[in-house]
């Protein structure tokens, strides 16, 4: 009998690889509403995220003939006027507004389990957007927050909806903790019920891609709490001392109807740039699963950086970002991080701005009319 040698194979051995897959896009929009509704259907559990696609799907909040409540009509205009689905959580009520609040707020059970806000962070998919229609105060600001800097989404909170003073008086509550959070004043009516000041927003808002502003959207509203004077060349102008202070409102259209009017979250950061940074933050870490197996060596550190490169330069072409450049970190890469499994991959990019000020001179020039003196005295001489 031959002694066994170093032969493997006497033939062939297919290795098959490829490089790091594609990645998704940015321009999806998704909305997050909670609330209170007696009248759910039984099928649906309190505390639990379920996913509305059409107004079809409005009775799950409200099963009866002559549907009610905030909630259900808040989800009716946001799906009517957004056009993305939207999941909803329902909480049940306390024995008064104070504890009811109190469940929405939510947190962490005892057992572990989330509750109220922070129950959108079981979503199969995360909202983009999220309102906590007819409840107000510091405490929903805060969860919205502390949400929004998890998950990477934007919170939409209601100001008291009363007068331009107690609006601006509650801005001030909210500061740099609140970056990704919008707040919101003037409530509307549509249906003959009361739309909250965070739901025409976030409506608003979900209509356009995360990367474009929601500044001057219709709101189709048959009417408003109240009026806030605006004039376009004004600066000095309610609805833009408003805006000044991190409010957002919806005025009258100086074209006819209504609209938003807001280019900033509650701490003076422009919306579009935080909803397309939160869009590429998701996106990055979503696709950090599919490099898990790799060594970080020479090979990966090529794929990695094509594949970055490659998308970031898709967004560009799609006049998303303004462009970008992927690279290593030149002095963060070292040999103790490098030795501990760490790496520092850098993208710099560029996010427009919206058209918030526009400035125009309107100059009178002499040199004009001379040349017109000119060419009346040559024609007509």
């Amino acid at each position: 009998m031959a002694m066994t040698t170093t032969q493997n194979h006497n033939g062939i051995s297919l290795e098959v690889s490829e490089p790091l897959g594609v990645m998704g896009g940015v321009d999806n929009q998704l909305g997050g509403l909670i609330g209170v509704a007696p009248n759910k259907d039984p099928s649906v559990p309190y505390g639990e995220p379920i996913k509305l696609y059409t107004p079809a799907d409005l009775p799950l909040i409200d099963t009866t003939d002559s549907p009610s409540g905030v909630l259900y009509f808040s989800a009716k205009y946001f799906l009517e006027v957004a056009k993305v689905p939207c999941y909803v959580i329902i909480e049940q009520e306390g024995a008064d507004d104070d504890a009811t609040k109190v469940n929405i707020v939510g947190g962490t059970s005892p057992s572990g389990r989330l509750t109220g806000i922070a129950a959108f962070a079981g979503c199969q998919e995360a909202p983009t957007n999220i309102a906590v229609p007819g409840f107000h105060g510091i405490e929903i600001a805060n969860a919205l927050g502390a949400l929004a800097d998890q998950t990477y989404c934007e919170g939409w909170t209601d100001a008291p909806d009363t007068n331009t003073v107690e609006a601006k008086t509650y801005a001030e509550l909210l500061g740099e903790v609140h970056h990704r959070v919008w707040c919101c004043d003037v409530s509307g009516e549509r249906w003959q019920h009361t739309i909250p000041p965070s739901v025409v927003g976030m409506a608003a808002r979900c209509s356009v891609k995360p990367s474009q502003t929601p500044n001057g959207a219709g709101t189709p509203l048959d009417d408003i709490a109240r009026v806030v004077g605006y004039r376009v060349n004004d600066k000095n102008s309610e609805g833009v001392d408003l805006n000044k202070k991190g409010v957002a409102v919806t005025i009258r259209d100086p074209n006819g109807g209504l609209m938003f009017l807001g280019t900033r979250t509650a701490d003076g950061s422009f919306g579009n740039v935080i909803g397309i940074e939160n869009q590429l933050c998701r996106e990055l870490i979503k696709s950090h699963r599919d490099t898990m197996s790799f060594n970080l060596d020479f090979d990966f550190f090529k794929q990695r950086i094509a594949q970055l490169s490659n998308w970031l330069s898709s967004l560009q072409a799609d006049g998303e970002i303004i462009g970008a450049n992927c690279y290593l970190h030149t002095t963060r890469n070292n040999l103790q991080r490098y030795k501990n499994g760490e790496w520092v991959l850098v993208i710099d990019w560029g996010a427009y701005r919206p058209n918030e000020h526009s400035i125009i001179e309107l100059n009178q020039s002499d040199e004009i009319l001379q040349v017109y003196i000119d060419d009346a005295i040559k024609t007509f001489s």
